[in-house]
């Protein structure tokens, strides 16, 4: 399955059109106050999105005599590194690349997409504000859709998911999973399109290599400003800082905190090996890119086009897994492999750190109630035993 995953994301950007200037929790690159915008002189300059079109640098103009009667403005996190920079897109960029290439082509240019990567619009909580308030059109988040529906942080349970394929099957399959984005629309007025794979969270510190839980007794470290990560990194003996990714590489530097968790194209990414010497590859936790579209604007769509986007989502979720799956486990593992103490826990260690984590589950049943733990947790089952566990 990987290797199919990881020959489609290729394909699909070898036949999109090239771009010229191409994390999560990223570094904004220089270039980051800029969207990326295929679309001729005259529309760059007049009609919806002005604002936004009049800062974006036009990578490649492409004339056409169809003047584009629907924009979507996409804003996400990764920088828009390849190919001047990165060996491949990083995972939420090659989603838009796809995403873009499709719904323009299969809407024959009567939908513009422009791409607001690098958090050129704001970080992920005032971009997720943005498309709730209709301020554009689309979003990627990671967490932070959980502060409006707590239920969310199910699947941030620490070590529920066995392998990137089962989180896939219970995104792409579980009827509780359709149930749930449900929900959250209604809470949010957002319409989740797809998930992509933001990676397998791992520990690196810069104290001692840790080996089991009893290793990480009075570190501290950085993590994402969601409670159940706090409640976590708690319950194995270590102290939690929720901080902005922005500030993990000078938190780390200074002794703020000793350690952060991240997927391991993250951490090469935002250069954090540089201040960080030992990772711990326990995969604590499976992180997500929530793709999502404002609802009112979907709805106000033809059912002609609303197809074209699904076709087009359905398309850049796979080449969003792709990336993030061939960025970890090939090209940024060289990276960190060379450049930190990597210690792989054996089944006995990693034992101990689920025994560790486990009140994190029991803390969770008392936030959001033990019928939606128990619905997810017999969902993950049912995708386990879909993908032979």
């Amino acid at each position: 399955m990987k290797k199919l995953l990881v020959t489609m994301v290729v394909a699909l950007l070898m036949v999109a059109p090239m771009f010229a200037n191409g994390s999560k929790e990223a570094t904004p690159a220089a270039d980051a106050k800029s969207a990326i915008v295929v679309t001729s002189e005259s529309e760059q300059s007049s009609g919806e999105s002005k604002n936004q079109s009049a800062n974006a640098v036009s990578v490649k103009k492409i004339e056409s005599s169809v003047k584009a009667e629907t924009v979507i403005r996409f804003a996400y996190y990764d920088n828009a590194t390849w190919p001047t920079i990165s060996k491949a897109p990083l995972p939420e960029h090659a989603y838009a690349l796809v995403f873009k290439s499709m719904v323009e082509s299969l809407s024959n240019g009567t939908i513009r997409v422009e791409l607001y990567p690098g958090n050129a619009l704001g970080d992920t909580k005032a971009t997720m504000e943005m498309a709730m308030s209709g301020s554009i059109e689309m979003v990627t988040c990671t967490g932070t859709a959980s502060a409006l529906m707590p239920e969310l942080q199910t699947i941030f349970l620490p070590y529920v998911f066995k392998g990137d394929e089962v989180a896939w099957d219970f995104f792409d399959n579980s009827t509780l999973w359709k149930e749930m984005s449900a929900e959250f629309e209604d809470i949010s007025g957002l319409k989740m399109l797809s998930v992509g794979q933001n990676g397998t969270r791992h520990f690196t510190n810069n104290v001692r290599p840790i080996h089991t839980p009893e290793d990480m007794k009075g570190l501290k470290f950085r993590v994402m400003q969601s409670p159940i990560y706090v409640k976590m990194v708690e319950a194995m003996g270590a102290s939690a800082t929720p901080l902005a990714s922005g500030e993990i590489y000078t938190a780390c530097q200074t002794g703020v905190v000793d350690g952060q968790e991240n997927p391991i194209w993250n951490i090469a990414a935002n250069k954090w090996y540089e201040v960080q010497k030992y990772i711990t590859l326990d995969g604590h936790t499976w992180s997500e890119n929530f793709v999502m579209m404002n609802s009112d604007f979907w709805n106000g769509l033809s059912k002609e086009n609303q197809h074209i986007i699904t076709i087009a989502a359905l398309h850049a979720q796979q080449a969003d897994r792709a990336a993030e799956d061939l960025a970890s486990r090939v090209l940024d593992f060289d990276t960190v492999n060379s450049s930190m103490e990597v210690y792989v826990p054996s089944s006995e260690e990693l034992d101990l750190f689920k025994a560790a984590a486990a009140p994190t589950y029991d803390w969770l049943r008392g936030e959001v109630g033990s019928d939606i733990v128990d619905k997810f947790l017999a969902a993950v089952a049912v995708s386990e035993k879909n993908c032979g566990y």
